[in-house]
């Protein structure tokens, strides 16, 4: 029995296109399997950010390092935020490009991109400087327990060291964050002196200073240190309760340096908002941006001024 002509041609067409089909798939099988080994892995997005802007953030930090402020790090760390100092700078380039962008399409090509735009750069600043000060009041106020704590870790014969390690692990945060980080470089090889000063460098406060160097001044000539921790814990509780009988008898005046800075802005924004045309000639004129900037430093002054006399000196 014979074949047709067309049988005998289609039969190895068929097979000759499986065996090809079966080499390349082989190929593409043998390149993914040896790809990790041959070809470098793709950087993330915060290896290229840190590739891009660290150039530009340590010769920042050099500056401010020079001129005796802390640099981009040191102040990212008081205010416990788990930035790099390149993700600060993106950060900031982008509320300035959010900014800029948002008054561009909302007040076209005038002043009000530029306007927004320095808000843009102005914001994370103050942000940081907020974060900090929450940070190192919340600090300030674990202190005396912190104190306690450390004080009665030494009356029952530990060392510093592991002393600090009770408090790390028996504090609240902050306290406990910091206090856990110090005692991490003891262990890898840090001297407690090391681990203290890097401790005032992401602590700006002055209690917590004060307290560190009663610490060294033990560590270097010795001497009870659990009673100068007592003394010094009856000293920051009765700070600590004279601060916050201020902060009662000042509470209204605080309050009215509150009523008289938000009362225009949104009063102002709420006329913007439900009349329009009210403010047509302080948005469409420059000397209308002039009169809203004089009336937006003004309050800032009076709010500073305000803020000034109900002050709290540490």
């Amino acid at each position: 029995m014979s074949l047709p002509p067309e049988t005998i041609v289609a039969v190895p067409m068929s097979a000759a296109i499986l065996v090809f089909f079966w080499a390349l798939d082989r190929v593409r099988k043998d390149r993914r399997a040896a790809a990790p080994e041959a070809m470098p892995a793709r950087a993330t997005p915060r290896e290229l950010v840190e590739r891009l802007l660290k150039p530009a953030a340590e010769n920042l930090s050099q500056r401010r390092k020079g001129q005796g402020k802390p640099t981009l790090t040191e102040d990212l760390a008081r205010a416990g935020l788990n930035l790099t100092a390149p993700e600060y700078l993106l950060i900031r380039i982008g509320a300035v490009a959010l900014g800029a962008l948002a008054g561009l399409f909302r007040f076209g090509f005038s002043v009000g991109p530029l306007i927004l735009g320095v808000v843009g750069y102005i914001v994370p600043p103050l942000v940081v400087a907020y974060l900090q000060r929450r940070r190192q009041q919340q600090f300030n106020e674990q202190l005396g327990s912190m104190l306690q704590l450390l004080s009665n870790s030494l009356k029952t014969g530990y060392s510093i060291d592991r002393a600090l390690e009770t408090v790390a692990a028996k504090s609240q945060p902050p306290v406990s964050t910091e206090f856990e980080r110090v005692a991490t470089e003891i262990t890898l090889g840090t001297s407690v002196e090391d681990a203290l000063s890097a401790l005032l460098l992401r602590i700006n406060s002055a209690d917590l200073e004060f307290i560190v160097t009663a610490i060294l001044l033990h560590i270097r000539v010795g001497g009870n240190l659990a009673e100068v921790l007592d003394n010094i814990s009856d000293t920051l509780r009765d700070r600590l309760q004279t601060k916050r009988d201020m902060s009662v008898l000042t509470a209204q005046s605080r309050a009215s340096a509150t009523i008289i800075t938000g009362l225009p802005i949104l009063l102002a924004l709420g006329l913007y908002v439900f009349v329009p045309g009210y403010y047509a000639p302080m948005t469409s004129t420059f000397v209308g941006y002039i009169l809203i900037g004089i009336a937006g430093f003004l309050i800032l002054i009076g709010n500073l001024l305000i803020q000034r006399m109900t002050q709290l000196e540490a």
